[in-house]
């Protein structure tokens, strides 16, 4: 017997035999799903020739099913449920009832930026899971690529070259000082003073630590990176010990109180960077995701005013 999932049988199939089946009569079962009775009859036999066995006995009034049409009713019925199953979860996606998103970000990001958007998220879409992965930007990337995240909040432009992205925010790096520093009572540093203070920095791979080697590259310094930190809660805790210099994205201080340090802007040159959303060419960006671009972009317009 030819297999039912031969191309020759197809939905529309299952849901007239299903229709056939429950009215017993062409005439009626055509005049219910808005088909011409011949062509419904058509259609039923070209299912029992893919099928190989007769599903309707047929009658002069009344068809009824075959021994091979009983047993084939409960699964054409189970399979269509199934596709009205479908059919409805997509519509919830796509109408954002339920689903999930992952985001990869910066570190610096999930102090202020993350968790107001995200309050704003669920408020809206109550039924979007979210997960949020801090990165730095050679992971981010990477994970992009691999499809493990959906979205990234990162350097722009990226690095990968199948790689999308939509600009965010401009920012400065600037660098914070304890209050007992004497850099504390400065508007301004340069990049050669800088270059002579130990530094808290993030580690290989963050796309801050990439733009300090840069500008330092350009007045011909070398730093002294005398300790590497991920959080920046940490960094801004030793450098209000006393450890050192640390050089910070603008960002990361929005929604912050200065009481145990200063920042202070750099100048000469002045290392800036560009934030956007990150996704993988050619992939089509999903429903909840396309909903959580504008939510971010709306706080991080208002934090940065």
């Amino acid at each position: 017997m030819p297999s039912i999932l031969n191309h020759a049988v197809e939905l529309r199939h299952l849901l007239y035999f299903q229709a056939l089946a429950q009215h017993g009569s062409f005439t009626r079962a055509a005049a219910v799903i808005g088909l011409r009775q011949p062509t419904l009859s058509q259609q039923i036999h070209q299912m029992e020739k893919a099928l190989g066995v007769p599903l309707f006995d047929r009658a002069r009034r009344r068809c009824r099913l075959t021994s091979a049409g009983e047993m084939l009713l409960p699964y054409v019925r189970r399979v269509l449920a199934e596709m009205e199953n479908l059919r409805s979860s997509l519509d919830d996606l796509s109408d954002l009832k339920r689903g999930s998103l992952t985001v990869a970000v910066l570190p610096s990001v999930t102090h202020q930026l993350l968790p107001l958007a995200l309050e704003k998220f669920h408020e809206d879409y109550s039924g979007i899971q979210v997960r949020i992965l801090e990165m730095s930007v050679d992971e981010m990337e990477r994970a992009l690529v691999m499809g493990t995240v959906e979205l990234g909040i990162g350097h722009t432009p990226p690095a990968e070259t199948s790689l999308r992205h939509q600009s965010l925010y401009a920012e400065e790096l600037v660098a914070v000082v304890a209050t007992s520093d004497r850099l504390a009572r400065r508007e301004s540093a340069t990049m050669e003073e800088i270059s002579t203070r130990p530094l808290l920095v993030p580690p290989p791979g963050y796309g801050t630590r990439t733009l300090l080697l840069k500008a330092f590259a350009k007045v011909r310094r070398t730093p002294n990176f005398a300790l590497e930190l991920s959080s920046v809660d940490m960094l801004l805790h030793m450098v209000a010990a006393g450890s050192g210099l640390g050089i910070v994205p603008s960002s990361a201080l929005w929604g912050r109180v200065a009481k145990d340090y200063a920042v202070v802007r750099i100048i000469r040159p002045t290392p800036k960077r560009q934030i956007g959303f990150l996704t993988l060419h050619g992939v089509h960006t999903r429903p909840a995701a396309e909903a959580f671009i504008p939510i971010v972009r709306a706080v991080a317009k208002n934090l940065g005013e």
